[in-house]
């Protein structure tokens, strides 16, 4: 299957062709996770998150029975919330995205635990791929569809008159 999609990809003019890199889908199809503070109601990235635990005071301890709160402080107001009660969003690609960009395939190690997976992730990777290249192939057609005869020139009919004549 890797072969026979990598010989579609390489018949198309490279403009059109799909770039097999993983560091780069990643960039593009990465999910976004934003947490909302209470206070000031500012999106802050996950990345800029850093949850701690803190101590509650016996009376919480009590009603809600933890030991522990997990909390968080956003770094534009300076506040504490809560991570049970915070808001969190999660922006992902909507289906289907076309990208113009698939990760590498997986490759096959030893193991009875990668038999088992690889042909999954082939698979999906294969999909991943052949939807790309189809649509990069659509692009090329509907590029090029109406380009004047003066630039695709004339066709070669020799071997159908060579047919006609038997």
């Amino acid at each position: 299957m890797h072969g026979a999609l990598n010989a579609i990809n390489s018949l198309l003019p490279i403009e059109y062709q799909v770039v097999i890199s993983s560091n780069d889908y990643d960039q593009l199809a990465k999910t976004e996770i934003t947490y909302t503070c209470g206070k000031c109601k500012e999106g802050i990235d996950k990345s800029d998150v850093h949850v701690f635990e803190l101590m509650p005071n016996s009376i919480e301890a009590l009603i809600h029975g933890r030991t522990f709160n997990k909390v968080w402080n956003c770094i534009k107001c300076h506040s504490t919330n809560m991570l049970n009660s915070t808001a969190i969003s999660q922006t992902v690609l909507q289906n289907p995205t076309f990208l113009g960009i698939v990760p590498d395939p997986p490759q096959r190690t030893n193991g009875l635990m990668d038999r088992m997976k690889f042909n999954i992730e082939i698979e999906r990777w294969g999909w991943l791929c052949l939807n790309e290249e189809e649509f990069k192939m659509a692009k090329y057609r509907d590029d090029n569809w109406n380009k004047g005869d003066e630039e695709m020139g004339e066709l070669d009919t020799s071997l159908d008159d060579k047919e006609g004549n038997k």
